[in-house]
């Protein structure tokens, strides 16, 4: 049978199986139990290997998945001591496999797009036609620039598990066909900017994964407070690698904009008030 236009491509289903590895990865931690969830990844593997023709894979996939119906809720914990779905964890093993044979190359070009699309949603998130307010909090910004990611990036996950857990962090964002994860942070006040760094780099250290190649913190200031350039140096200067990328964003309306035209009526009057 031909099923032409209606088969999804390979990036879908396989990002279609990261959300449902996600959603699972996330009632875990909050003590819900979504198991079901990496049935149904297995499910849409099993069937995605199937309809490529791979026979080897599909037969050794279906053991796998023989023993693992025994006991979908089966965890392990990670160096930190964090707990993780150990057949989630195996089936990543399969999605970079059938990643790194069909699907999309995660080169920096596209970053680089991913890039200058953050820097353009200062417009958007705080655009007073669309919000009665510039954002207010972290997770405003978290809402607002990932609903403009969406629209590139089908693939996002929000708050997507991972597979070797950094301690006391989760990533906001992730982008799985560039291998990138964003981070959100909110600036208020000077002074915040020390806590921000230590954040910063307690996240990046130490961290690696063959799935998730770069991180990208995006620093949503309510008014100027710290240059980008400076942020960037602190990176440098602590040795984070380049794959780390800091882009600094501001809810304080752009300088240069010419002041509002007074009305005839504030004008002052020749010898006396307005």
């Amino acid at each position: 049978m031909n099923l032409g236009r209606h088969i999804k491509s390979i990036d879908e289903v396989l990002a279609s199986i990261r959300e449902a590895l996600s959603d699972a990865g996330q009632g875990l931690e909050r003590g819900e139990d979504r198991t079901w969830r990496i049935e149904e990844a297995f499910v849409t593997m099993r069937i995605l290997l199937e309809t490529a023709g791979l026979p080897a894979a599909l037969r050794t996939f279906e053991e796998i998945e023989a023993v693992a119906r025994d006991n979908w809720a089966a965890t392990e914990t990670d160096e930190f001591g964090e707990p993780f779905y150990r057949w989630g964890g195996k089936l990543y093993r399969y999605i970079n496999a059938v990643e790194a044979t069909f699907g999309l190359p995660k080169d920096t070009s596209v970053t680089k797009d991913v890039v200058q699309i953050l820097r353009a949603t200062q417009y958007s998130i705080t655009d007073k036609s669309c919000f009665q307010h510039s954002p207010a909090s972290e997770t405003e910004v978290h809402a607002r620039v990932e609903a403009v990611l969406r629209c590139v990036f089908p693939d996002l996950l929000h708050k997507p598990s991972i597979a070797k857990q950094i301690k006391n962090f989760q990533p906001d964002t992730g982008l799985p066909s560039i291998g990138t994860l964003i981070e959100y942070k909110f600036m208020a006040d000077h002074g915040e900017e020390k806590r921000i760094a230590d954040e910063v780099l307690a996240d990046t250290r130490g961290y690696a994964s063959n799935e998730w190649k770069r991180f990208i913190y995006v620093i949503y200031e309510t008014k100027r407070i710290k240059p980008e350039g400076q942020w960037r140096q602190l990176l440098r200067d602590s040795g984070v690698k380049s794959d780390t990328e800091i882009i600094v964003i501001s809810g304080e309306e752009p300088k240069g904009q010419p002041a509002p035209k007074k009305s005839a009526r504030s004008l002052p009057v020749a010898g006396g008030t307005s």
